[in-house]
């Protein structure tokens, strides 16, 4: 085995030996820095907080819709409870109800209502209605099912049996507690809302969806006890509030609901979202867990049946009143994330770090030793020879007894000799292939400009003005700066020339030593259709505004970048009477009635709004960065104002002012996703709808955003 022999006297040896100490020194220093520094516990911190902001997020969301929306019944019992009679029989009562019931089905969005009243015996009569997807209403009923009633109101109310359907409701059959715990606590309070107990998941038979219910006592306008009613929502219902991708997008472990045994305080699984959530813990056994972040209430779970490290992030979801029956009761959402998710930020700088340090002193020592050795001296002798000769004159260097270095040496003189033979040639070649291209080129110590005949008619000059720019390389740097002044958006070295007509130009140029060399292709046919296209693609076909995919993109980049100091607001519209435009006049005049509203609704703001047609005759629009409240209250009075005051001609000779209803929800500090600012402001707009039809309804929330 040969051993290379090494002078501790040389530049070599001691440029080496340097290297590794430095770089040996600053890997040290950089591990000492990142752990003191507490960049790697700030790394999991910041992960914490994120995965708990999600998780926080999510629960305020589906404590909104459980406590605002789900449970919103109090003017539908009222008027239940007003339509009690004693001398009516059971079934003469339920039908009585059974509009009530199915709008408050309607109003709280939730898979069923019902009403059980508590006469004697094992089985209740029943009003139980059914809707499986809540979302998409049908006005009909036919998205209805009757669970328990009598078959003769199904019938009258043109609503299906459900395939589990019962006359009446036998409770010893199923889990009862929504029915009996709501009934032993009816003595303390005639106030109904104080007795609201929502019940854990149970099936009304084996064959029935797995629910969960919101049930109170039910009192005649006498106060006189008559059963109870409440609210099903089915788990896969539950589900859509509840998606996974919140916390990982692909593989993630989702949510879970838990429930708190109010006397032992451990934490058991209530819903379970997943397939996999079942597998982490034994069935009816409790989670146990350790704190990893109190600050953020994340934990480290204990009694895992998997080899993965499990963090969850623990919410109280606050359903019941304090001082009320059941306030014991509390339900949690439970985010679920595995550690090398959750902390692989944190994971992979701690392995980035040790590995570095290895490759660093090993890789650094192999590579100052050897590139010092063999090419320090010959090296640097070459390149000054190279930098100093001129870009047109024929280069000569000398040997430097490095076979390899002389053999570089002699490549880079024999092409830099023949690219001088060739780029005379390479010039006639461009022109001759008749493309809008100019190539040019330049060095920092002449002010001579190299420039093919094509590239002063790109830059809007006359071909006979090229002489005079090639001999001023400042003049010709002046154009090419001011043309860089002004980038095309979304397009790479593409630049807008502002000439007669007006074109776009793809500049290309690079600087190596002393030579600064580039091209300029015309690509104005390109950039023209292709902004054709942006804007076929973008633009709704009718109305010429943002179609819905173009407008939710372009409405989340603006909630990104708006200014918070300002006031923003966002609004859903439903364009009033268009159906009786088209039956009456034709689609054709149902068209120019959209067009209308569209005009307008584009006029409110120009310059501080993004329009889109959602649908049919929806519309969208986010107004932003407004200095108040009421400067956005004052655009929208001025856009009614100007509808109502510019009618219609319709063929018939009547004039008739466009009308549309709205929701407006204000933009608030706390982050909201689109999607659930949209969610809140078609809430409005029904309310809109009902109440203030042709008009705006306020976003008001009892909790501040």
């Amino acid at each position: 085995m040969k051993y290379i022999k090494v002078d501790r006297q040389s530049m070599v040896f001691r440029l080496t030996s340097l290297t590794v100490i430095i770089i040996l020194g600053q890997a040290v220093l950089l591990s000492l820095f990142l752990i003191i520094g507490g960049v790697l516990s700030t790394a999991e911190e910041n992960a914490f907080s994120s995965f708990s902001g999600k998780v926080n997020n999510r629960k305020d969301y589906l404590q909104r819709e459980m406590k605002l929306r789900w449970t919103n019944m109090d003017p539908y019992v009222n008027q239940i409870s007003d339509q009690y009679n004693p001398q009516e029989t059971s079934d003469e009562f339920l039908k009585n109800i059974s509009q009530s019931l199915i709008s408050m089905l309607r109003a709280t969005q939730v898979t069923g209502a019902f009403v059980i009243l508590n006469n004697p015996g094992e089985e209740k009569s029943a009003l139980y209605i059914r809707d499986y997807d809540p979302v998409l209403n049908d006005y009909n009923k036919r998205d209805l099912y009757m669970v328990f009633g009598p078959s003769g109101l199904a019938r009258d109310l043109q609503i299906p049996l459900d395939k589990i359907w019962k006359n009446r409701i036998n409770l010893n059959t199923l889990d009862s507690d929504f029915f009996e715990k709501p009934l032993a606590i009816a003595d303390l309070s005639t106030d109904s809302k104080l007795l609201g107990y929502w019940g854990t998941p149970f099936k009304l038979s084996k064959e029935d969806i797995s629910i969960i219910t919101y049930s109170m006592p039910l009192f005649d306008n006498k106060n006189n006890l008559i059963g109870i009613i409440g609210v099903e929502i089915s788990e896969q219902h539950l589900f859509k509030y509840l998606p996974a991708t919140d916390l990982q997008k692909k593989d993630s472990f989702g949510y879970m609901l838990g429930i708190k045994n109010p006397e032992t305080g451990e934490l058991h699984t209530l819903v379970t979202t997943k397939a996999i959530q079942k597998r982490i813990t034994t069935a009816n056994e409790p989670l146990f867990y350790t704190t990893a972040d109190a600050t953020n209430s994340i934990y480290l779970l204990e009694n895992r049946n998997v080899n993965w490290k499990l963090y969850l992030s623990i919410e109280n979801l606050g359903l019941y009143r304090n001082n009320t029956p059941f306030q014991d009761n509390q339900w949690y959402l439970i985010g679920i994330m595995k550690e090398n998710i959750l902390l692989e930020y944190a994971i992979r700088m701690k392995q980035l770090l040790l590995i570095s340090f290895i490759a660093s002193v090993f890789i650094g020592g192999f590579l100052a030793y050897f590139v010092s050795y063999r090419f320090t001296k010959p090296v640097i002798k070459a390149a000054k020879k190279v930098k100093a000769t001129k870009t047109a004159q024929v280069i000569e260097l000398e040997n430097t007894g490095l076979a390899e270095v002389d053999e570089l040496l002699d490549a880079i003189q024999i092409t830099s000799n023949k690219l001088l033979k060739t780029s005379g040639r390479m010039s006639c070649i461009i022109g001759m292939l008749e493309l809008p291209i100019g190539v040019f080129e330049f060095n920092d110590s002449t002010d001579a400009v190299f420039l093919t005949d094509r590239l002063p008619e790109l830059l809007g000059f006359h071909p006979k003005a090229g002489g005079s720019i090639a001999d001023n390389k400042e003049q010709f740097t002046y154009i090419l700066n001011e043309l860089l002044k002004h980038p095309e958006e979304a397009e790479d070295d593409v630049y807008f020339l502002d000439s007669t007509p007006g074109k776009w130009l793809k500049v290309k140029y690079t600087h190596n030593d002393n030579s600064t060399m580039g091209f300029i292709l015309d690509v104005t046919d390109e950039i023209t259709e292709k902004k054709q296209m942006m804007a076929d693609r973008d633009l709704d076909g009718l109305t010429g505004i943002y179609n819905r995919k173009a407008m939710q993109v372009y409405m989340e980049e603006t909630l990104r970048n708006r200014n918070t100091n300002f006031t923003s607001a966002l609004l859903m519209f439903d364009l009033d009477n268009l159906k009786s435009v088209n039956d009456t006049y034709g689609h054709k005049w149902g068209d120019i009635y959209l067009k209308h509203v569209t005009k307008h609704l584009s006029k409110i703001s120009e310059k501080q709004q993004v329009l889109g047609r959602r649908s049919g005759d929806e519309f969208t629009l986010l107004l932003f960065d407004f200095p108040s409240k009421d400067d956005i209250r004052l655009s929208l009075d001025l856009f009614y104002h100007k509808l109502r005051n510019d009618p219609i001609e319709f063929p018939d000779g009547s004039k008739r002012s466009a009308a549309i209803s709205s929701g407006l929800v204000w933009i608030g500090n706390k982050e909201l996703s689109f999607e659930e600012y949209l969610h809140i402001a078609d809430e409005l707009l029904y309310d809109a709808k009902h109440s203030k039809k042709g008009y705006y309804v306020e976003h008001e929330l009892p909790v501040s955003l």
